[in-house]
């Protein structure tokens, strides 16, 4: 018999029932493909991220970086990493380009703090040249990483100041006062730090106590951050990054609270995001083969690692009784 009156439904057996376009979805699934040729991402997440490239680059990113100190770096620093063509810095970026060239950026959102004082006064009594060997290889281990804000940049910002107010200084216009900063810095600090050697033999002598712990730990700060070295950029990179204003600083550093240091910090902060600022580090990945992605995530280990330990040692700076260690009075 003829069917008779009525509708045919039709049927989607076999049908995807969403299809989902991402832009450079291809650029992504090659940097997936390396990625897994290198071990930085694994399969199971490719489920996790629904099929979607992009978002299985994200759940690598997070795994690698949970299985290499994010929360505990994170409990000082408020750093972010992504994965970047640096378009972003690059007025001549194409979206056209289905091979872009890859980076890991470590940016911060806000920058951690560190007082000083307490901890350097402490050394002092162990040795007068102490306190500077300590400063300078706590700032010198994390300034190859990430930025650091200290004394030296709250004297360069004054100086800058003194030269423009100098410059449109008129007759009879009273000059400008600008803060002391030098007034802040210890008089310890101008000393010439121990040789290694001199280092060496005076932290062999103060093991076990608050002082050779500092020094153990600042050490061993300075040996996870001389690991392996940065990355340096080449100059395509540059060229992208030609009209970038300063990386934001990490770590802001005093040597005592509300000091004149931190007040310059405060009043330069303000204009930091005037222009894009150039990332802390950058970590060239070329177009994401396996090779480069090894030597990228190598590198920024050893960034992660010097971190870790800045964070283990800036609890150590945190734990010294202020009260104990007070500011000489005049």
């Amino acid at each position: 018999m003829a069917p008779g009156p009525g509708l045919t439904f039709p049927r989607l057996n076999g049908i995807p029932v969403n299809h989902r376009l991402w832009c450079g979805e291809q650029a992504a699934a090659r940097a997936a493909a390396a990625f897994l040729r290198a071990g930085i991402a694994a399969p199971e997440d490719w489920d996790v991220a629904q099929r979607n490239p992009i978002d299985f680059l994200k759940c690598s990113l997070d795994r690698w970086a949970a299985a290499h100190g994010a929360a505990e770096i994170g409990e000082e620093f408020r750093l972010t990493l992504s994965l970047s063509t640096l378009d972003q810095h690059s007025p001549a970026y194409s979206p056209i380009d289905q091979q872009p060239d890859l980076y890991l950026i470590v940016e911060p959102e806000s920058a951690g703090y560190v007082v000083l004082g307490p901890t350097l006064r402490l050394l002092e009594q162990v040795h007068p040249r102490l306190p500077v060997t300590f400063a300078h290889l706590f700032l010198g281990a994390l300034n190859r990483w990430v930025r650091v804000y200290d004394w030296r940049d709250a004297l360069d910002r004054v100086d800058r100041l003194r030269e423009w107010y100098d410059m449109d200084m008129h007759e009879g216009v009273p000059a400008m006062e600008l803060p002391d900063i030098k007034k802040d810095i210890p008089s310890y600090m101008d000393r010439k730090p121990l040789s290694k050697a001199a280092l060496q033999r005076l932290t062999r002598s103060i093991r076990g106590s608050a002082a050779g712990g500092l020094m153990d730990s600042v050490l061993e700060l300075e040996r996870a951050s001389a690991r392996v070295a940065p990355p340096v950029l080449d100059a395509e990179t540059g060229e992208k990054l030609v009209d970038c204003g300063e990386p934001l600083p990490a770590l802001l550093v005093v040597f005592e609270k509300h000091d004149h240091i931190e007040g310059q910090f405060d009043e330069e902060s303000e204009g930091m995001l005037e222009l894009t600022p150039e990332p802390n580090l950058i970590v060239y990945l070329g177009t994401a083969d396996e090779a480069a992605v090894q030597r990228g995530f190598d590198a920024l280990a050893t960034g992660c690692q010097t971190l870790s330990r800045a964070v283990r040692l800036i609890k150590l700076i945190a734990s010294i009784d202020p009260s104990e260690f007070t500011l000489p009075t005049s």
